[in-house]
């Protein structure tokens, strides 16, 4: 009996092996040479992305430079709709960058007034500070045409007086005649400005904008006789005036300023 069972475990033992040894391990596919020359080449452009690539020197070019000089001839044209007024205006701008320039303007402003309503008279000046900044994108580095966007901070003085008015009642039709003395204010507003020069003959300039002015403070709103005209603003009795400006002016060469350009590195170029 244990004879039987020990020969029943040793065939039973023979036949598992038989059955492993007819599992044959599957066949190693053989890589191709383009499929291996591929991944090599993976291999080195990865390799080179790691190693730092040396940056190249800026850029370095010249741009004119100077300060303009101009008067504002619109001022001239205003005259002639309000003949009671009289204003001269200077504006000038000097470039700090390629595209940057400082801006700044003075003037003087007189009013003489006088009808059988009231008199008046009024004198002051004004200035505004400010920069200009120029999209204009040029052909050649030498132009000097400028499509640009500005903004200023703008102060004024003034002094008026209405050394006589009369007030008259519509209901009982009498006549109240007055004066207010000689008065002193100030006035601060913010001018935001869109416009465009253009170099006509060498050096002469021709110039356009148009303004928006917002008065920051100005002449207390309790005066009884508010100021008819604020230097440089406009209005005395609005806080916001629009206006637009013409200019002829020449630019004074001062030299060039340098403009730094800043070059990307170039990537490596692939084998």
């Amino acid at each position: 009996m244990i004879q039987r069972i020990l020969l029943y475990i040793l065939v039973f033992s023979s036949s598992c092996i038989a059955a492993r040894a007819q599992v044959k391990k599957p066949a190693l596919t053989p890589i191709d040479s383009s499929v291996r020359a591929a991944d090599t080449t993976a291999r080195k452009n990865v390799a080179e992305k790691k190693k730092p690539v040396p940056a190249l020197p800026d850029s370095i070019y010249e741009v004119p430079g100077g300060i303009r000089i101009g008067i504002d001839i619109s001022r001239f044209i205003l005259k002639v709709f309000q003949p009671y007024r009289t204003d001269v205006s200077f504006a000038g701008d000097m470039r700090i960058k390629k595209d940057l320039y400082l801006a700044a303007e003075l003037g003087f402003h007189s009013t003489s007034h006088s009808d059988s309503n009231y008199t008046y008279k009024g004198n002051g000046i004004f200035t505004t500070v400010g920069v200009d900044w120029n999209f204009l994108q040029k052909i050649s580095n030498k132009e000097r045409y400028m499509i640009y966007g500005g903004i200023r901070y703008g102060f004024a003085h003034l002094n008026y007086e209405a050394p006589s008015y009369t007030i008259y009642d519509s209901y009982w039709g009498d006549k109240l005649p007055g004066s207010f003395p000689k008065t002193s204010v100030n006035a601060h507003w913010v001018e935001l400005i869109l416009g465009l020069k253009a170099e006509v003959l060498k050096n002469f300039f021709l110039g356009w904008s148009i303004r928006e002015k917002i008065k920051v403070s100005g002449p207390s709103k309790d005066l009884a006789f508010p100021p008819i005209v604020i230097p440089g603003f406009g209005s005395g009795t609005k806080g916001s005036q629009f206006d637009w400006q013409y200019t002829v002016s020449y630019c004074i060469p001062l030299g060039n300023i340098k403009v730094h350009v800043p070059r990307k590195a170039e990537p490596p170029k692939r084998r």
